[in-house]
């Protein structure tokens, strides 16, 4: 369990990396970026989710930092469209790390991701989860939603 945690944190610290080196085209937004959520309770947001789709791997993945005290990832890795993804049965993966260096990371074990809407240029939706972190304390998304620019590789 522990490889997935730390694959899975690597796969984001990459994906921020990758994203970050790009500049930005000139296409006015249609709406603005953002993520958010309510953690155990707690409201946190970001104007700057980075959506990858994959192309040749029809997957996608949407990540956000909330400052330097928490980070969530959503992946979908086979057959992205509108729909409802389910995390209890391995349709998308959902993991949320928060804590001084994001050691605590929860791993969803129920909930899911919606896509309402998939354009070649924005991703919008929202998420819900239940997992535990490596210690096997329980934490709570509710409240998730996403509206970003897509980025196709």
């Amino acid at each position: 369990m522990k490889k997935i945690t730390y694959l899975l944190l690597i796969l984001t610290l990459f994906a921020f990396t990758l994203n970050s080196c790009k500049k930005s085209g000139s296409n006015p937004q249609t709406a603005a970026e953002s993520i958010s959520l309510k953690f155990n309770g707690t409201l946190v947001s970001s104007s700057m989710p980075i959506a990858t789709y994959y192309k040749s791997q029809n997957s996608l993945q949407i990540i956000g930092a909330f400052g330097n005290t928490s980070a969530i990832s959503l992946i979908i890795a086979n057959g992205v469209q509108v729909g409802t993804y389910d995390l209890s049965n391995g349709d998308a993966l959902l993991t949320y790390s928060t804590g001084a260096n994001l050691q605590d990371t929860y791993i969803g074990t129920a909930g899911n991701i919606v896509i309402s809407t998939f354009t070649s240029t924005t991703i919008t939706g929202n998420f819900q989860f239940t997992g535990t972190d490596l210690s096997n304390v329980t934490g709570a998304i509710t409240e998730g939603k996403f509206t970003a620019k897509l980025i196709t590789q």
